[in-house]
């Protein structure tokens, strides 16, 4: 039976073993009125005083654990003393350590032999970690212990500092109240690759949030076990979907949690299965959960016809620190296409298609500086390192930007660039090539709502020479522009639906974020003003407006989104450029954009302008088309686009990370 005479005994060294495992995990986020009225002191202590059966709570003293004060405190409906070695708490177990509290139907530890134990119903939380078991076992003295079917949640940017001991209570209090209003929210994700185009903003979030790591994650394991370092398992699932049947899963085999040099949380993995919809599984190799910024794959591929005949190896290198704001980043590339076809047909000028070594390889240099008001780039990219094709075979840009405040503009910048065969496209006249330039401008931009109107201005002045080709033919001719340009981007909300008075699903199947069908109009107003040093001028007017309305909640499978944007535009000009990249062409145009679903998270992709002018001689004729086929869903998209005006193309696959709210459950 319990103990009459009062005692004290020390949970030494080992406490600090389990809390570290218990920094490994997220909490549930549900409110917990007892843990916040009883954890209002900032003096930690600890103890097990006499207790009897039926007690509802131990009291306090103080145990100093490494220069560190503890508090433990146990609630239970009966707690028990044997012979002053065996503790038990039986029935709705509350343990609080320091802020973080353990549940359980059973807790005992054995003075003895320093092992701790916890069955029927296991949860635990603090700060931002949470898990639940079946069981947990861990021996103090060896800091070694394991859990049983064990289901958590893992917020890898904030475990480490969620559980340090010194931490306040309070603090932690405060943070998981906010915690446990959230919804699950769209936060970060992780993207893959391929091709040669920039890809687009995902339109339906209207935000591309793949910042290169996924933070929070679910997870489930039959065993897990913990040592002094950290913990492992043999087979651990993750997911980044915060619903269930997740959408995508990782299989981890052979995984080893343990905090890196940094102090960051590292889960490593030495074999990964990529999961799709609980049944395709894909083969992926080792893989990092948690950590820094993920670092891109060391290779990849990419599909450039024009300066290196097609299909290219290219290898990234990390970014190095030169000097103090200095950063240089090398890319080798190596021609796969050129290598096995033994010829080149990307340089035009020359006769002879014939290869040496030197030709398989090519380099993108890229430098970087920056200081506080100011920033400097600089893009060097070698289609070949063959010494004699040099001239035909780099591509050079580099700009200076200074930023200052200056009367009227207030806040601009100040911008020195040079470039060296720039490639440029000017609507239906299609490329055309600037083989060089150097100038300067003056840029303001500016934000700013008038009402419900929300406007975007920019503006530009600035002179540079240009060598580049004539508007008449392909020659090259070389002269000073002076110029001046506008442009106002506005949009007015016409119509929004109010997501109040729909019957929205908190589990969306086809998007990360809930969508407001809406009608808004929008304006664009571009205007220019070139001067050319041989007295030549040429100016132009361009008015484009329309409406883009958005319908459908894609919570169906068949045509529940449609987003449309139709905006016809207006030249007025006067007078023509010498140059074959700047003239003001396509006086009346059509810009039309469409994003469609088809079936389930199938969806179609189009931009593209037309030439609408029956006076040109290209009426009729389309440019700068985009045409894109997409499979979206809620934790992961994927898709190929198409741009036909350039021949280029890409694929891409984006994970989407999200902050997890009430709603999670281990059912995964």
């Amino acid at each position: 039976m319990a103990a009459k005479k009062r005692y004290l005994f020390v949970l030494n060294l080992g406490l600090l073993g389990f809390s570290s495992f218990l920094s490994l995990f997220e909490p549930s986020k549900a409110r917990d009125d007892l843990l916040e009225n009883s954890s209002k002191q900032k003096k930690h202590s600890y103890s097990l005083g006499t207790l009897v059966e039926k007690s509802k709570n131990s009291p306090l003293e103080k145990l100093k654990v490494e220069n560190i004060l503890l508090t433990l405190k146990i609630f239970a409906d009966k707690q028990y003393d044997y012979n002053e070695n065996i503790y038990l708490a039986e029935g709705n177990v509350k343990a609080i350590l320091n802020g973080g509290i353990l549940k359980s139907d059973m807790l005992s530890y054995e003075k003895s032999t320093g092992t701790l134990t916890a069955k029927g119903n296991i949860r635990f939380r603090k700060g931002g970690q949470y898990f639940k078991g079946k069981e947990f076992q861990f021996n103090i003295l060896k800091k070694e212990g394991t859990i049983k079917d064990v289901y958590g949640i893992i917020d890898i940017k904030n475990v480490l500092n969620d559980l340090k001991l010194d931490s306040y209570s309070e603090e932690i209090l405060v943070k998981d109240r906010s915690l446990s209003k959230r919804e699950n929210r769209y936060d970060d994700g992780i993207e893959f690759s391929l091709g040669n185009i920039k890809l687009p903003e995902n339109k339906i979030t209207r935000s591309n949030k793949s910042v290169g790591l996924i933070n929070n994650w679910r997870f489930k394991s039959n065993l897990i076990t913990i040592n002094e370092k950290g913990w492992k398992s043999n087979r651990i699932i993750f997911t980044n979907d915060p619903f269930d049947p997740n959408q995508i899963s990782f299989e981890g085999i052979d995984i080893i949690a343990e905090e890196d040099d940094n102090e960051n949380l590292l889960i490593t993995s030495s074999k990964t299965n990529l999961i799709l919809e609980n049944r395709t599984k894909i083969f992926i190799g080792k893989r990092i959960f948690g950590g820094e910024k993920k670092k891109k794959n060391k290779f990849q591929f990419i599909y450039d016809a024009k300066d290196r005949d097609g299909l290219v190896l290219v290898r990234r290198s990390n970014t190095k620190k030169i000097i103090n704001n200095i950063e240089l980043e090398l890319q080798p590339q190596f021609l796969i296409n050129r290598a096995i076809l033994g010829r080149t047909y990307s340089y035009k000028n020359s006769q002879d298609h014939n290869i040496d070594f030197s030709d398989l390889f090519g380099l993108k240099i890229k430098i970087k500086a920056s200081d506080d008001n100011w920033s400097f780039e600089s893009l060097n990219d070698l289609s070949t390192l063959n010494t004699t094709r040099i001239q035909s075979g780099i591509r050079h840009s580099s700009a200076f930007r200074k930023y200052f405040r200056m009367p009227i503009l207030e806040d601009s910048s100040f911008n020195i660039f040079t470039t060296y065969r720039s490639r440029a496209w000017n609507g239906t006249i299609g490329e055309t090539e600037i083989k060089s330039a150097l100038g300067a401008f003056i840029e303001k931009n500016h934000y700013f709502t008038s009402g419900a109107v929300k406007n975007n201005l920019n503006i530009r002045i600035g002179t540079a020479k240009y060598e580049a080709e004539k508007l008449k033919n392909n020659s090259m001719i070389s002269l000073w522009r002076s110029s001046l340009f506008a442009s106002l981007d506005s949009e007015y909300p016409i119509w929004k639906s109010n997501p109040k008075n729909s019957d929205k699903k908190k589990e969306t199947f086809l998007s990360p974020v809930s969508i407001n069908p809406e009608l808004v109009f929008r304006t664009n107003i571009n205007s220019a003003y070139f001067k050319y040093i041989n007295s030549i001028e040429q100016g132009f007017l361009k008015l484009s407006l329309g409406p883009e309305i958005r319908l459908g909640t894609l919570e169906s499978d068949f045509l529940d989104y449609t987003k449309l944007s139709v905006m016809p535009g207006v030249k007025i000009k006067f007078g023509n450029s010498p140059f074959k990249f700047d003239n003001a062409i396509d006086l009346k145009t059509l810009n039309i954009s469409l994003m469609q679903q088809i079936y389930g998270p199938l969806m179609f992709d189009v931009i593209s302008n037309l030439n609408i002018d029956n006076r040109s001689k290209n009426y009729g004729d389309y440019y700068d088309t985009k045409l894109g086929l997409l499979w979206h869903k809620r934790s992961y998209e994927c898709g190929i686009y198409y741009h036909p005006n350039n021949d280029a193309g890409g694929l891409y696959f984006r994970i989407n990370g999200f902050k997890f709210g009430n709603s999670v459950k281990p059912e995964f």
